[in-house]
Parts: C-alpha cells; sequence; structure tokens
C-alpha cells in the first residue's frame, strides 16, 4: 500500500545541497512512500537553489524534473490558515487534501506547533525511524 507524504521545501533541499537525492528516494521505494508536491513547493526549491547560488538554472530545473518525476504532483486548494508562518499553508493543503501520513520538515516553528492537522517529523526523524 501507498503512503502519501509531504517533504517541506527544505527538505529537498537539504539533499540536493548534499548532491544525492537517494536516501530519500531509496526510502520512497523501499516503504512505498508517494511524496505529494505542488507548483508552490517546486517553485520554492527552484529559487532557493538559484538565489544561494547552490546549482545552475540547468542544474536546478533538473532536479525540480527528478522531483515531480518522483512524486504526485497536483494542484490543490487554498484552504489552511493556521500555519505559523502563513507562506507554509499549503504544506498543510496538500497534506490534509491527500490524506498524507506525514508531513516531513527542518523548520522548527512547523516542528513545535502544538495543534497539528497531520503529524509532523524532522528529516532526520525519516531517516532514523526508515532506515534502509
Amino acid at each position: 500500500m501507498i503512503s502519501k507524504i509531504v517533504l517541506d521545501a527544505n527538505v529537498w533541499i537539504r539533499f540536493a545541497r548534499a548532491a544525492s537525492l537517494s536516501p530519500l528516494i531509496d526510502r520512497f521505494i523501499l516503504y512505498n512512500f508517494l511524496p505529494v508536491v505542488n507548483s508552490y513547493l517546486l517553485s520554492e526549491i527552484f529559487d532557493v537553489l538559484l538565489k544561494h547560488h547552490w546549482a545552475s538554472q540547468k542544474q536546478a530545473g533538473k532536479l525540480i524534473e527528478l522531483i515531480k518525476y518522483q512524486s504526485l504532483y497536483i494542484t490543490e486548494k487554498a484552504v489552511f490558515r493556521l500555519s505559523p508562518d502563513p507562506k507554509d499553508n499549503y504544506l498543510f493543503d496538500l497534506a490534509i487534501q491527500q490524506n498524507c501520513r506525514f508531513i516531513i520538515t527542518d523548520d522548527l516553528v512547523l516542528l513545535s506547533i502544538q495543534i497539528k492537522p497531520v503529524p509532523i517529523y524532522s528529516s532526520n526523524w525519516f531517516l532514523k525511524h526508515f532506515p534502509l
């Protein structure tokens, strides 16, 4: 059975900067996870990689294509409005509307919120709880 999950842009970027998405992708395959993404998430990844000169435009474009290939690309409805940072509301919309098992983020504010409509964990938790 496939379990949908949401990975925050900061998690994708962390592994892209380490020059390997394989720790994530290998777990997706082994544990039947399907990441859910949208255009906003992909744009954020692309823009941050270029802004900090962590990738060329060509490299960032290839990364976005790889992420889209490994993920379910959707357009969600903007409904959720309770995130501590309004720009993160879309993460909850993706997770709730697609019945995702959890959200993976390294954003300390998101990790610390008390009322979570979807479980939220760090990327280190993800790596530890789903070993290769």
